[in-house]
This record gives C-alpha cells, structure tokens and sequence, in this order.
C-alpha cells in the first residue's frame, strides 16, 4: 500500500473537484493524490494557518469496518511518533463519523521518484539509511512496526530538483503499521500477505503473522538500501507471485556484482538485513544505524561477510541437498557430494561458476537435456536427473560415480597395455551407443570418464552440462588443460562435433593411459592450441616401449588432423582394440592398400 502523499507531484498543476469534501476547520485546495484506501489533500488548516495534507477515507461513509479500523490505526499510529524523519501528524479527528487526519506537508516528492533507477554513491547511500533506521528505531521504541518501508513511502523535505541540496527523508505511510503492545493482528488474522513484494521480508511474504515484528522493517531497509546501491530492489519478477518466489527462496545478487564500486563493508551491511532467518539480521534497526555509522567514519563494521562456501550451502538446504565434501574442481565448476531428501540420496552436485553461461541459454540446454535423457537409457551413461540456477549460476545433480574420474584414479602411472585397451574398448561401446541414438558427445576426456565398482567406466558431461567446461567459449589462457583434449576441427568458428570428434576424443584418452601425458600441452591454451592445430603428436612408444606398432597405429590414426582420416565409425574403432586387447601384437593395418582399392584411410 502506498500513501498517495508519496506518490504526489507537487509541482503538477491541481485539478478541480466539484465534489471536494468539507471538512471543519480547514480549506482544501486540491487533491494530492489517492491510493487504495485513502485519498489526500492539500488544504491549509485554518486556526494554524499553515498548509497541511489532509488524508480521508476515499470511499467515504460506503467504507467498510476493516477500512475504517485500518485507517483509525494508521492515524493512531503515526500520531504516536515525533520524529524529525517520520512525517508528523498534526491533528485525528472526525466527521460526519469518518475519521480524518491531518499531516505535515512534505514538498519535495519521494525516494523513489528521486533515484529514478539510478545507483547512488555509496556514502550517501549509507547516511540515508542510518538517517530512516533512527526514525524506525523510535517507531519500535513505541511498539509500532511499518512493514511497508520503500522508496515510494520514503518523502524528501527538499525538492530533488535544487541540485546537492540535502534531502531530509521522512517516513510516511504507516497504514499497514503494527501495534505489538496491542492485538493488532485482527486485520490480517487470515494470513493476508499486505504489502510491497520487493521490499518484502520472507515471513511477511509468507504470511507467517505471528512472526512479524520489528526485523521485517530492518529487512526492508536492507531492500532500500540495496536499490540505492545498485538501482534495481533485491528481487523483482515479472510478476507478484514470481517476485514473492524470488523472496522466499533465493539469495539477493551481491551487490558488488551488479556495482563493481560497492564497498565490501556496506555489501556485508546490506546483506546481514537481507537474511532470511530473522535472527541473522540485526537485532534493532539502532544496531543497524550504528553499523552503518562506522562504515561512514571508516572504522571497522560488526557484520561479517557469508564466505562462498556458507552461501552454497544455504541455497543448496532450500533446494533439499545437504553438502557433504568437494570431490572435485575445474576452472569452471565444482562437484560435491550431497545428500538430497529425508532418505538423504548421495548425489553429485555439479556447481558451475557466476557466467559460465546465461539464464536463457542454460533453460535451452535444460530443454535439450530432456530430450537427450529420453532418448539414452544406458547403465554407463551418467545423465542429469535435476538442474537448477543459484546465486546467477547454474546446477546439475547425477548419479554419484564413487570412484573417482580417470584422472585422479590414474595419478602419475601409466595404464599396462591390455589394461588400456580394455578400458577404451568399453568406452567405445558407450560411445557406439550413443552415435545409434543419434548423440554425438564432442567433449570425452579423462575427468568425463567416471569410473564404477570393478573399474566399468561411465560416461559423464552430456546436456545440459555439456561443453560448459570446454575452453572454446572462454579467454582463459590459463585453462591449458580445457584446451589439451580439443579435436583440431573444434578450434574453427562456428566447428560442430560430429561422429569423428569423438573417435578423436577416445583416441586422445587412449594416448593419455599409455604415455601418462595428454596429447598435446603448452604453457598457456593459446601455445596448446597451436600445437593441435599444427604439431603431429609424438608416437606413443617414444614415452612407452611396451606399445606395439599396431596399437601406436590405432592410436595416431584416432588423432589424425583432417576427420575424415581418422576412423569412419566408433564401430570400426571397436572391432580393432578387440582385436589388439586379444593379441597386442597383431599386424598394422594395410592402409596403403586399402587406399590403392578405393577405400582411402576408412
């Protein structure tokens, strides 16, 4: 609910009413403004001779007992405080048997009108808030909470147009106000969600009334304090419903993120009075201004900042998980194991990084994900059961592959020969699984291939995940090991992976178990790059002499430049590990006649 004084423009011209009331003892000029429940005038008060804003009941004597007991509660309340930062009422009364107030005309528009969606320097941000906490503290000192604070209820002494001119706010609108010394709760008894869903605290947007008190108006201050910071309240859907979601259940963006100048310090303020949990928020909105207080003389603040580890875990608990350890880390995500539900499911939590990708195309990778999960029903496929978005990254939950992944479960040794062989052979199959789907993976590594009981390997990073770890869409010249598994083709604009890349992939992996070092390395991704682009690999039995001629063939053939020199088909790739896992010594290949009869490299 907004007061209509707040929503005033004083320097509109003012239009004529034929039916404007009559009341006793003052003279109305104009309409000011009305809201839902009241209407506001400016009228000069006759005995005081001074103008005022006048407030009645817009519906008159048709309002019903709800509407008039809020507004008698309203009037009773403000009336209650002086305060040179809460508008003052100057005089309750009624007539006719409606009730009327009179209050202190405040000329100078309102918060919301001044900011404009414009940050705010962060120093006046800070004065303006530790200036509303005072006057919200003596409000509490007398058993009143507003629970409806914003920009638009928050009016300016002076005109926002006069330039540095200081602005005095005042609070306003207490028509939503509670007595706590009172039962007050009468008028939202039945759980009634009332007020501004931006600036709402998550007990309030849930209609938990008896836990509505005084940190509901710390939290909104917190809201304010976070749209002066950056522009834009913490949360803010497309719709009502959508933004009391977002309050009951997501964490507010820091505001560092969207405002790379917003001081650590008041970030950490702002966020303490953003908690969910009331009592994670300051304990008084006078502990409030005095935080604020040090932040402004440079001394340190109470609040202590939420490391990154605590913020995953609060939003993984309002999702069901519980995070157990980290089971390992990239550049660009991070697993862990969690437990999910009151049977408490291991799972894997795949947790990508702020800007790995954005919201929409992370929906369009979910959506392929579904359709990739309907076609593939394969016990050594790892699939997505679940993805979500927290804290401006996305998440994936998979099936929990205890084992590790090839890279951490090989260390520094190499793979015995026939070992090597057996497990590419049955990663072959997988893949010769998916191209009969229709799938093309385009991105097997060795931290893609989990391994399961008895060492079967699984075959992990399909949609929506798939390729958000990849280097081809990132400048990270750090990331050499994102680069060292990427087949040539990819490396071209607009390259797409098809059959070949993944012949490549296994081949890449193949190299890696026998020669215990990746096909390619660099000390930057750009060197990395160049040397699949341009450098042949160096034979594996150079770095292994128990690789035999026709096992190093297979292999190099796999990692052949041009695709169409590689192997044709998984299948074929297939059939000849069978054939060298059961006898590594078997002939090479006879390619050059192969060639001569018209087959070329397949």
């Amino acid at each position: 609910m907004t007061d209509p004084l707040a929503t005033g423009d004083w320097s509109a011209p003012t239009r004529a009413d034929p039916e404007r009331p009559v009341v006793p003892g003052y003279e109305i000029h104009s309409e000011l403004g009305r809201g839902g429940m009241g209407v506001v005038y400016k009228a000069r008060q006759e005995k005081h001779d001074r103008f005022v804003a006048l407030k009645l009941l817009r519906d008159g004597a048709l309002a019903g007992p709800k509407d008039r007991a809020r507004f008698r509660a309203e009037a009773e309340a403000a009336s209650r405080l002086q305060h040179p930062n809460v508008v003052a009422v100057h005089e309750v009364g009624t007539y006719s048997g409606l009730p009327y107030f009179a209050m202190e005309l405040v000329e100078g528009g309102n918060l919301d009108q001044h900011l404009r969606g414009q940050p705010q320097p962060a120093p006046r941000a800070a004065e303006l808030i530790r200036t509303l906490a005072t006057a919200i503290q003596h409000a509490h000192d007398f058993q009143i909470v507003h629970r409806d604070l914003k920009p638009s209820n928050i009016l300016l002494s002076a005109d926002p147009t006069t330039g540095d001119a200081p602005l005095v706010p005042k609070v306003s609108d207490f028509g939503l106000a509670k007595r706590l010394d009172s039962d007050s709760t009468v008028l939202t008894q039945d759980g009634a969600v009332l007020g501004t869903a931006s600036y709402m605290a998550p007990e309030q947007a849930a209609g938990r009334v008896r836990e509505i008190g005084p940190a509901v108006d710390i939290y909104a201050l917190g809201a304010v304090l976070y749209e002066l910071l950056t522009g834009q309240p913490p949360f803010r859907g497309e719709t009502w419903n959508e933004t009391v979601d977002q309050v009951l259940y997501d964490e507010p963006v820091a505001p560092s993120r969207l405002r790379a100048d917003v001081p650590r310090e008041l970030e950490t303020i702002c966020l303490k009075c953003l908690e969910k949990d009331p009592t994670r928020r300051y304990a008084t909105a006078d502990a409030l201004a005095s935080d604020l207080g040090r932040f402004l003389r440079g001394a340190p603040v109470v609040a202590v900042p939420i490391n990154e580890a605590e913020r995953l875990a609060r939003f993984a608990a309002r999702d069901g998980f519980q995070i157990v350890g980290e089971i390992g880390r990239g550049p660009r995500s991070v697993v862990y194991r969690a437990q999910f539900g009151p049977a408490k499911q291991v799972v894997a939590l795949k947790v990508f990084a702020p800007g790995v990708c954005s919201r929409e195309e992370w929906d369009a990778r979910t959506a392929r994900g579904g359709q990739q999960a309907a076609a593939l029903s394969h016990p050594q496929v790892v699939l997505v059961h679940r993805t979500g978005w927290w804290d401006g990254a996305p998440f994936a939950v998979m099936d929990l592959v205890p084992h590790g992944n090839l890279t951490t479960l090989r260390g520094e040794k190499r793979y015995p020969l026939r070992d090597a062989l057996h497990l590419v052979a049955q990663l072959t199959e997988i893949v010769c699984y998916l191209h009969r789907q229709g799938i093309v993976h385009g991105n097997l590594k060795p931290t893609n291939v989990l391994l399961a009981a008895d060492g079967i390997p699984r075959v992990a990073d399909f949609q929506p995940t798939a390729g958000l770890n990849s280097a081809l869409t990132f400048v990270d010249d750090q990331d050499v090991p994102g680069v060292a598994y990427l087949a040539p083709e990819l490396l071209e604009p607009r390259a797409e992976a098809r059959l070949h890349t993944d012949v490549y992939g296994l081949g890449a992996i193949l190299y890696e178990l026998l020669t215990n070092r990746p096909v390619a390395s660099g000390s930057t991704a750009i060197e990395t790059r160049d040397t699949i682009r341009s450098q042949e690999p160096t034979p594996p039995s150079s770095f292994n002499p128990e690789v035999t001629p026709g096992v190093e063939q297979v292999c190099m053939r796999c990692l052949r430049k041009d695709p169409w020199r590689r192997y044709p088909r998984a299948y074929d790739l297939l059939l000849r590990l069978r054939q060298l896992h059961d006898d590594p010594n078997t002939p090479v290949e006879p390619w050059g006649l192969r060639r001569r009869q018209g087959h070329g490299d397949s």
